[in-house]
Parts: C-alpha cells; sequence; structure tokens
C-alpha cells in the first residue's frame, strides 16, 4: 500500500480512501465528474494538475489576505491497477514565497459528499441492471451493504455478468491453515449468473475475494445458523438468511442456467405482485445460453400472465398469443412447457387449464410441438379423474391430437376405446326432427360416427383393411352415398351395396327376380327379439313385461264389424298368398290368423290384430293387378310378415298403421291411449334416461376441435330430447310428453317388425315397395318416383322445411342398416332350411 503521509495510523485511514474500477477505467475519467459537482458548489471551474498515474485538483480555495495565505483542500487520485486511491491532504500557501505546508484533512474522507458522488458515479457505470444494487422489488436474496463493498463486488464482474445474491456470512474458518483471515472481517456470500465466491471486509477496510465456484456445497441444517462447508473453507449463515441459501442451492450448483433458475425460484417464492413477474420475466430474458435459450424466452412471455401462479380466465387470450408465438420456434415446445409446469410447480388444476389454452395449436400445423404436453397430462388426468363424461372428453381431444401429431398407431387405441366407452346413442334413431336430413347424414348416432371416421382416417394412413369400419359406418347411415360407394370396393358387401344404390334411384319399383322358398325353421321369440330391437331397449329392465300390459290395456278394432262387410282370404281365392302365411305363422311359432279381405277404409292397408280370435286383413287394392298398389307377392309378403311380427310379439295393437290411421275409427280414443302408455314409460326409465347421457356426450363431442359439423348434424336429437321432455323423473304429464312417447313406441315396433319382415321377404327391392306403395299417400306421390325416383321422393319437404315422408325414411334407414348387418345373415341361417 501506498504511504502518503507519516503520523497517525487512524488519521491515514480517514483521509485515503479506494474506488474499485474495471478493467477498462481511467482514473482520469474521474476528473468531468468531480469538475461538475463542485461547479453545482461552487460555481466554478475546478484546475486539474497531472501527477504519476494520476491528477491532483485543489478545492474549497480560499485567500486570507490580511495573513497572506491560501488555504485549499487538496485531493489526489491516483490508479493502482484496479484500484484508484483518493487522498485529501490540507494545504497552507504562503503568497509570498509560494511555500506549501501539507497536512492530513481533518474530516473523514468517506463521509464526504463528493466521495460519496464518485462511489455512486463508479455503481453507475458497473451496475449489471438486474436488481442488487436498488431492490426496489424488495427480494430477500441482496443485504444492505456500505458502498465501498458494493463498489468492490460490482467492480469484479465481467460484461453481461449479473448479481443474483449477496448474503451475509459468519465465523469463515479455512482448511488451509496457512490462509490468513483477519479478526473482525466482515464477509459476504455473492452469487453471479456465471460464478459464486466470498467476499471479506478486514477492519482496515481491505478487500478479500475468495472464489469457490468450481467446489461442492453442503448445507447442514442447525438450530438458528447452518452450518456450509466447501473443499477449501466452511461457514455458518446468519440467524435469519439460512431458509435462503436452501433456496438457492440449485442455482449454486448449476453453470449454465442460473439466470433461468434464480428466475424459477422468485417465481415460486413472489409471484402475488406484478413487480416480482416483471422481474423474474427479465431474469429468463437475460438467460441466454444456447441450450435452454427457448425454454428461458418462454418463461419470459408465460411468467406475466401467471400471476399467483393461477391460470386465470381472463389470461387465456394473452397465454394462447404466447404459445402461438413460441409453438414454431422449436420442436422441444412441449417438453419446455412440462419443464416450467414442474418448474414452478404448478398444480394439476392449473396444468389442466393451460391444456385447454393449448387446444387450438392441437392442429396439424403444430401438434408435433405441443403433444408432449398433452402426454404429459395424460398420465396424471387417467390417474386423478374419476368422473366417466370428463374423462371421454380428456381422451377425445387427446385422440385428436395424437392424430393431428401423426401418432396414429397410439391414436387409433385410444379411439377404440373411446368407441367401447360410448353411451347407448342408439335412441337416436327413433327421435329425428321432421326437418333433421337422415338422407345426408344428420341425426342418428353422431357419437358413433364420429369416432369410426377417425378410426376410418388413421387407417387410410397406416394403410390397413377398412372394411370392417366402413361397413359399420354404413350400417349407421345406410341412406347417405357415400358411405354405400365406399362398399363398393368390398367384395362382400359389393351386391348388398349395389341393391340399396339401385333402390334409392330407382324410377319403378321392382322386384328382384328370385326363387323364394316357403321351407323355414322355426324361430325363437326370445332370440330374435334381442337381436333386432335397437340396443337402448335391450338393457332396460322390465321391458317386455311392461309393453304387454300396456298393449292389454288397449281395446282392439271390433272383429264382428270388421268381418261383416270383408271376405276371407283363403287357399282357394290366394293360393300362393296364404302358403306364405302359412309358412311364416309355422316359423314364428304363432297360430294362423283368419284372413279377410278389407275394403273402404281398409282397402289401401294391412292389418294384423291379435284377439280372440286373432285376424289379419289384406286390402283390396295390394290384391288388384290393375290398381296401382297392386304388389307381387314377395312386396305384399313384407307387408303381411311385417302384421305377422306384431302378433309374434304382440304389439300388434298400436302398429303406426293403426295408431296414425286414427284410433278412434277403432272403437277407442287417443286420450286413453295417452294415458294407458304412462305405466309402460315409466318401466322403461333407463332408456328415456339415457337421453340425458347422449346429450351431454354430444355437447362434448361439440367441444372438441374440427368435429363441430358432426355436432351440428346431431343436434336435431338434442332438441328433440329437450321439446319432447324425454325425463322418467319429469313432473310433466302433460298429453303431449305423453304423445311423443307413444311415437317412439310405434317407431321401436315398425323397425322391429319390419327387420322381421325383410328376413321372410329376403328381397330389399320388394320390401322397399312394399313399404312404399303401402303408404297413406303412395297415389298421389307416386308420379314424383316415376320422373325423379325414391330418393328424390323421400327428400321431399314442406314449406316449413319438414321432411314429408320422415316416417318412411326412418323405417327405411332401419331396414337397410339391419340389411347390410351380419346379423341379417345369421338369422337368415337359421330361418331358411338349407
Amino acid at each position: 500500500m501506498l504511504n502518503f503521509f507519516k503520523g497517525s495510523k487512524d488519521v491515514h485511514k480517514k483521509t485515503i480512501a479506494k474506488l474499485y474500477i474495471s478493467h477498462d477505467f481511467s482514473v482520469y475519467d474521474l476528473q468531468s465528474v468531480l469538475n461538475s459537482f463542485f461547479k453545482t458548489e461552487s460555481q466554478s471551474d475546478l484546475t486539474f494538475k497531472r501527477i504519476s498515474n494520476g491528477f491532483s485538483v485543489d478545492v474549497n480555495v480560499e485567500t486570507n489576505e490580511k495573513k497572506g495565505i491560501v488555504t485549499a483542500t487538496r485531493l489526489q487520485c491516483i490508479q493502482n491497477d484496479h484500484i484508484i486511491y483518493v487522498v485529501a491532504e490540507h494545504v497552507e500557501i504562503d503568497l509570498s514565497t509560494y511555500q506549501e505546508i501539507k497536512k492530513p484533512a481533518d474530516f473523514d474522507l468517506k463521509k464526504q459528499a463528493f466521495f460519496k458522488h464518485l462511489q455512486d458515479h463508479l455503481l453507475t457505470l458497473q451496475n449489471d441492471h438486474l436488481y442488487a444494487l436498488k431492490n426496489e422489488e424488495d427480494l430477500s436474496f441482496v443485504t444492505s451493504l456500505e458502498k465501498d463493498t458494493q463498489n468492490f463486488i460490482f467492480h469484479v464482474l465481467n460484461i453481461r455478468e449479473y448479481i443474483l445474491s449477496i448474503l451475509g456470512v459468519s465465523e469463515v474458518t479455512f482448511n488451509d491453515s496457512e490462509k490468513e483471515n483477519p479478526k473482525n472481517t466482515s464477509w459476504f456470500f455473492v452469487l453471479t449468473s456465471e460464478r459464486t465466491f466470498l467476499v471479506g471486509k478486514t477492519p482496515e477496510d481491505t478487500m478479500i475475494f475468495e472464489p469457490v465456484s468450481n467446489e461442492d456445497f453442503s448445507i447442514l441444517k442447525k438450530t438458528g445458523k447452518d452450518l456450509i462447508t466447501t473443499e477449501n473453507l466452511s461457514f455458518y449463515t446468519e440467524f435469519m438468511n439460512d431458509s435462503l441459501y436452501t433456496e438457492l442451492l440449485s442455482v449454486i450448483k448449476n453453470t449454465g442456467n442460473r439466470l433461468g433458475i434464480f428466475g424459477d425460484i422468485v417465481v415460486k417464492k413472489y409471484h402475488k405482485k406484478e413487480a416480482h413477474l416483471a422481474f423474474a420475466s427479465r431474469l429468463f430474458q437475460l438467460q441466454s445460453t444456447t441450450a435452454d435459450l427457448f425454454i428461458n424466452e418462454l418463461k419470459a412471455d408465460m411468467i406475466l400472465d401467471l400471476r399467483r401462479l393461477k391460470v386465470a380466465e381472463e389470461q387465456h387470450e394473452s397465454l394462447l398469443k404466447t404459445f402461438k408465438k413460441h409453438v414454431n420456434a422449436h420442436e422441444s415446445f412441449g417438453e419446455n412447457l412440462i419443464t416450467i409446469v414442474e418448474d414452478w410447480q404448478l398444480s394439476f388444476i392449473e396444468q389442466k387449464k393451460l391444456l385447454t389454452v393449448l387446444q387450438p395449436l392441437q392442429k396439424k400445423e403444430t401438434a408435433k410441438h405441443t403433444i408432449a404436453f398433452h402426454d404429459h397430462m395424460y398420465a396424471k388426468f387417467i390417474e386423478k379423474e374419476k368422473k366417466k363424461e370428463v374423462v371421454f372428453e380428456f381422451n377425445l381431444n387427446y385422440a385428436k391430437h395424437l392424430n393431428n401429431a401423426e401418432r396414429f398407431t397410439e391414436a387409433i387405441s385410444l379411439y377404440r376405446t373411446i368407441y367401447e366407452t360410448l353411451p347407448d346413442d342408439s335412441i337416436a334413431d327413433l327421435l329425428p326432427k321432421k326437418t333433421t336430413n337422415l338422407l345426408e347424414g344428420e341425426g342418428g348416432r353422431q357419437l358413433k360416427i364420429t369416432i369410426l371416421e377417425a378410426i376410418l382416417y388413421i387407417q387410410k394412413q397406416l394403410d390397413e383393411d377398412v372394411s370392417k369400419t366402413e361397413h359399420q359406418l354404413a350400417e349407421l347411415q345406410p341412406l347417405v352415398a357415400k358411405r354405400i360407394d365406399a362398399l363398393q370396393s368390398h367384395k362382400t358387401y359389393q351386391d348388398k351395396a349395389k341393391t340399396i344404390q339401385e333402390v334409392l334411384h330407382a324410377k319403378e319399383l321392382t322386384t328382384a327376380t328370385i326363387t323364394h322358398s316357403n321351407e323355414y325353421q322355426r324361430l325363437e321369440k326370445a332370440e330374435v327379439l334381442k337381436e333386432v330391437v335397437p340396443s337402448c331397449f335391450k338393457n332396460a329392465k322390465g321391458f317386455f313385461d311392461s309393453l304387454n300390459n300396456f298393449i292389454a290395456a288397449l281395446n282392439p278394432p271390433d272383429y264382428d264389424s270388421v268381418i261383416s262387410f270383408s271376405d276371407r282370404l283363403n287357399s282357394h281365392n290366394y293360393p300362393e298368398i296364404m302358403e306364405r302365411i302359412t309358412a311364416i305363422c309355422y316359423a314364428l311359432q304363432i297360430n294362423v290368423p283368419e284372413c279377410y279381405i278389407g275394403r273402404g277404409s281398409y282397402a289401401n292397408s294391412v292389418i294384423g290384430v291379435e284377439g280372440k280370435p286373432s285376424f289379419l286383413m289384406i286390402g283390396i287394392d295390394f290384391l288388384n293387378p290393375k290398381h296401382t298398389r297392386y304388389l307381387e307377392v314377395n312386396a305384399l309378403t313384407f307387408l303381411i310378415a311385417i302384421e305377422l311380427a306384431h302378433m309374434y310379439f304382440e304389439h300388434s295393437k298400436i302398429t303406426s298403421t293403426d295408431v296414425w290411421r286414427g284410433a278412434a275409427d277403432k272403437g277407442f280414443t287417443v286420450v286413453t291411449m295417452l294415458l294407458t302408455v304412462l305405466p309402460f314409460v315409466g318401466n322403461i326409465g333407463k332408456i328415456f334416461g339415457n337421453v340425458a347421457s347422449v346429450e351431454k356426450y354430444g355437447k362434448i363431442i361439440s367441444r372438441v376441435e374440427q368435429v363441430a359439423d358432426v355436432a351440428d348434424k346431431g343436434q336435431g336429437f338434442v332438441e328433440v330430447s329437450e321439446k319432447f321432455n324425454l325425463n322418467p323423473f319429469s313432473k310433466d304429464k302433460s298429453q303431449a310428453n305423453d304423445s311423443e312417447n307413444l311415437l317412439i313406441t310405434s317407431r321401436l315396433m315398425e323397425i322391429v317388425a319390419d327387420k322381421v319382415a325383410l328376413l321372410f321377404c329376403n328381397d330389399l327391392k320388394a320390401a322397399v315397395k312394399g313399404l312404399l306403395v303401402g303408404s297413406n299417400t303412395y297415389e298421389q306421390d307416386s308420379h314424383i318416383i316415376s320422373q325423379y325416383g325414391v330418393e328424390a321422393f323421400l327428400a321431399r319437404t314442406n314449406e316449413e322445411g319438414e321432411f314429408v315422408h320422415q316416417e318412411l325414411i326412418i323405417r327405411l334407414k332401419s331396414m337397410c342398416a339391419f340389411y347390410l348387418s351380419d346379423t341379417f345373415e345369421e338369422l337368415k341361417e337359421q330361418l331358411y332350411v338349407s
């Protein structure tokens, strides 16, 4: 150390002080700083004199004319490597001889305003512009320091090195006994973005720098102060800062991402105020190492929207904007997001919210970059979530995401799992609105269609056999052209697909030229019924018992009044028809009913009535070759078999033919019938209660990206269920509500009977001809078929946009689906003699 004065060390200490400078700083830079300060004080410029390694300047100059002397305070600034020594002395100049008398200044140099000004100037230049000098955020990681200690610590920083923490320590002990550790030294632990070191300040104001960056740290928890040891030294924490060292340990042990890790600590410790979040964002921005660049940039933007580490709804838009900014920057976006939620210890609920925000980025353009976070959430979600519909929605979103990310094998596996867990939506086939376009694929079982379409797409990407899936879709939507067209490429279904196409495009109703057999095997009712009834009714407890009780309460048409104007139909006048009737009754294991030829109001219908005796009435129009309603035997067999099937299943009293012709004509009122239906509906509450489940799952599908078109197609079902109030626990017992329940019951019975009739007819063309010719308005509408075809006939709508023949469409759809099914072939094998 330089000796400027002789005399007391205390005097030297007070009149000599140090300023610590960076390698590129020159002592002469202080001249302008001093000049500016004293000009403000004395309104005069200073005169600087160069001396060895520095300069001197006289300030506070005063002239005493009476004594003939000039007094001044002389400041000397001398640079020695990275230290500038500032020396203050009192100078007295004799004006006659210009002799100078010097002695130490009579003040404590470090307490002078100009010296503090110099320190502040240097600290401003040395400031890393993070937070340690001002700590406006009031973070506990920086203790208060004297300016000379601050000046020393900051002067050792490299370019773009930032101070993260300065903490007091005590009882520093070096393992090397030869290493000096002056008594009463004040020690500080310093953690920067690059290094770890201790700084000591001796009582003589000598600063000690002790690097420990390359040493392993261990913390021994103790009551009060904790003991920290490294390879070369040990020290104790202070009483109130021991927990901070524990929090900083992950930063101390890291050498490449200290700013980022410290940012994570700040986030977890101080996330309630926007100022702290902004500071954390700044830390992430400053961490620009190649390895961690993308994750820290994402953190820097994200944290601004996560006050209290909560994903508030009002921040969703801002977060999505952030995600869009980063998602294409690097393929590791998803992995980075996982790291972030783990680093910040976001709760499962908040992570679910992030996944919701991320949903628009599950599309094909970005799916590969976001799927990793969905993978991460899937494992957590399946472990925590138990509600079936919530799991369903999550799985559906996840499968869609996997698909878009072209992870097809995983996606198709999950879609198949989803398909198996779908609620039974078969009741939807009975509930289309009159405006629902079944011919274009609206209404019906959209839950299954949605999943099957996804499976089909993936199978094509994987070059798998799609025949089964396309067959399933065709069964669900047998009137939709693209479904039937798809079957043309599969040999197993080619002929049936062609038949359905010919039926829909036909302008002339024809039957197939096949030899029909009247030799049948006997069918067991219970076995047949479970194969032809819609699946939603199969598990309805007490359904068929309730159905039979309901039918027993109705009054059948009066037998005596019917036969009074009807001729008998027998083997003499219509032998082929009678032979068919006999054969069908044998197969169904029912007695052959009395058969009559219907005239008058019964001339254009086929009606079967179970009673004592049971009878079958066949309208004369179907038997007259000259009438437009004339039907060949096989087409008429279809209508006859429908009525015999109603008898077989014991619901012949409320066929749609009978109900919609007008119940009053049969000797009982609609009101009586509606009131009677209540016990029946009450006992199949599971079926109608399932409507709520199907509706709920339908709404879930509508929330999943890019399936809104499918959801819209199924919307009619939701509207119908709400309009008809299909709730078995409803307090609404209005006649309108009962009427709609009866409508569903009637439709159920018709489609069940239609399927059985198709088995005996074994000719879809003949069945469709019988169905259309047997409709009430066939005469007035037949010209539409001959001019435009069956599909155009079915597609007719009224001014309200309602399909005029919606009931026929529903039955035709059900029949074609059954015709395509494997069940149809299996039942035929049981029915026909080999």
